[in-house]
């Protein structure tokens, strides 16, 4: 009876081990939730601090209010890759990627859409990842949610990755960027180069023919 009751035990604890597993790029696209986290914010907590996500497959609404709302939408599935703000009159602003965020010499592009890819990026890691509650790999706990949402906006916004939920979904938990390859100018110097080479040989090589 003992030794039925340890495989029961044993069979139950694997079976828990295995089920918990990290969600895949395809059901982090393909989601679907709502969630609201409320915690004290300024004025020494008088005021309430806002942060709340409505995810609808691709299309990613982030709000945020702290003295006052900022709302970011997103649709992770569209080209250009762009970031829509609402205005302080209640209109939407519309910031499209041109440039990257990032210089090669580690500085900030100053853009609006870099500007408001900054703010969005920090809303959701000190507002969002730093308190929401549960296991981040897990979909159904408001921290797997954010997770998700995070990683989604990054490769979009960042990596300008173009999501589609009806071909395969690209690896969101890389870390890998886009590179960009060398200038034109470049290309071609190496190509003049190639070129001056291979004339000196030819030259070489009829001389001692001679």
């Amino acid at each position: 009876m003992g030794f039925i009751k340890f495989n029961l035990f044993f069979l139950l604890l694997i079976s828990q081990v295995l089920g918990q597993t990290r969600f895949s790029p395809k059901s982090c696209l393909d989601s679907v939730y709502d969630m609201k986290m409320v915690h004290q914010g300024p004025l020494f907590g008088l005021l309430d601090q806002e942060f709340i996500i409505n995810k609808k497959n691709c299309l990613i609404h982030v709000t945020h209010k702290k003295y006052f709302p900022n709302e970011w939408f997103v649709d992770v599935c569209r080209e250009p890759v762009h970031i829509k703000v609402t205005s302080a009159t209640g209109g939407v602003d519309v910031a499209k990627k041109v440039a990257l965020c990032q210089n090669f010499d580690k500085s900030q592009d100053t853009s609006d859409f870099c500007s408001q890819y900054y703010a969005l990026m920090d809303v959701i890691q000190d507002d969002g990842l730093i308190f929401a509650q549960g296991d981040r790999d897990d979909l159904t706990s408001d921290h797997g949610k954010t997770f998700c949402t995070y990683l989604l906006l990054k490769k979009y916004l960042n990596d300008a990755i173009i999501f589609s939920r009806y071909t395969e979904v690209p690896d969101i938990f890389s870390n890998d960027t886009k590179k960009v390859g060398p200038a034109p100018s470049v290309i071609n110097k190496d190509v003049e180069i190639i070129k001056e080479n291979q004339e000196v040989k030819m030259e070489s090589s009829s001389s001692i023919s001679l």
